[in-house]
C-alpha cells in the first residue's frame, strides 16, 4: 500500500501544471467542471480536460451519453531493479480556489476487465496549489509523507467487471496560500502484469461545499 500511495504522489507532482487565475468565491450550487461527461471533448485552451500519458476520450463505454474518459497503462516485469516498470495516465481541470474553501469530487468508474495484479487501480483525486504552482495538498492530508492529494475509493482488482461504481473523494479543504484546485481522473499501474489495462470515468462533479439552505452541495445529487 505504501508503494501504491507513493506512486500517487509522484504522479501528482509530475503532471501538475499551473495557470495564473484570479481567486473567486465558490458557488455551492455549481458543478465547476467543464464537459463533466466528456461528450464534447473540450480542449484545454477552452477550459476542458488536459490529458496526460495514455488518457483518452472513448465511446466504448459510457455511464450516460456516448462518451467517457479512458485512462490506461502498460506495466511489465524486468530482470533488474525496480523489477516492476509501470506508468500512470489521466486527465485534469484547474480552477481558482481560496484558502479554507472546501471541495468534493465525485463521479463514476468502470473496469472492462479484471485488473490483473497490484498496484493497478483507478481513482479521482483533488489537490490545491499556490500562486507559484507548488502542490500544497489538502488540510485533510497534512502530515502524510506519501501523498498530498485527497483521493476517492478505488476501481481495482476487487471491483466487479462492467459495473459503474460511484467514486467520492469526500471533502478536501484548501490550505493557507491556496490559489487553485485541481481535479483529476487517474489510473495507476505498477503491477508488472505485462498487459494493457485501465479504467473508464464518467459523469464527474467538482463541487464547492458551503453551508446553504439545505446544507448540501451539487455533488450530493451525484449518487
Amino acid at each position: 500500500m505504501k508503494s501504491t500511495i507513493r506512486t500517487l504522489s509522484i504522479v501528482l507532482l509530475g503532471t501538475s501544471l499551473f495557470f495564473s487565475l484570479p481567486a473567486v468565491r465558490a458557488d455551492e450550487n455549481k458543478n465547476f467542471l467543464k464537459d463533466p461527461g466528456f461528450e464534447l471533448q473540450v480542449t484545454p485552451d477552452q477550459g476542458g480536460w488536459t490529458l496526460f500519458k495514455y488518457g483518452k476520450f472513448s465511446s466504448d463505454e459510457a455511464h450516460n451519453g456516448s462518451q467517457a474518459m479512458f485512462n490506461w497503462a502498460f506495466s511489465r516485469t524486468v530482470p533488474f531493479p525496480p523489477f516492476l516498470v509501470g506508468s500512470a495516465s489521466g486527465s485534469y481541470q484547474e480552477f481558482p480556489a481560496e484558502p479554507g474553501s472546501r471541495w468534493r469530487l465525485t463521479g463514476y468508474g468502470l473496469t472492462p476487465t479484471v485488473l490483473k495484479k497490484t498496484p493497478a487501480f483507478g481513482i479521482l483525486q483533488v489537490s490545491f496549489f499556490d500562486a507559484r504552482g507548488k502542490d500544497l495538498g489538502t488540510i485533510e492530508t497534512v502530515g502524510d509523507k506519501t501523498t498530498r492529494a485527497k483521493i476517492s475509493n478505488e476501481i481495482n482488482n476487487q471491483t466487479p467487471v462492467g459495473e459503474w461504481v460511484f467514486l467520492d473523494t469526500g471533502i478536501a479543504t484548501a490550505p493557507t496560500d491556496t490559489a487553485t484546485v485541481q481535479a483529476f481522473t487517474l489510473y495507476v499501474d505498477f503491477s508488472g502484469s505485462n498487459r494493457s489495462q485501465g479504467v473508464y470515468f464518467d459523469d464527474l462533479r467538482l463541487c464547492p461545499v458551503e453551508e446553504n439552505k439545505d446544507g448540501k452541495s451539487a455533488c450530493d445529487n451525484a449518487d
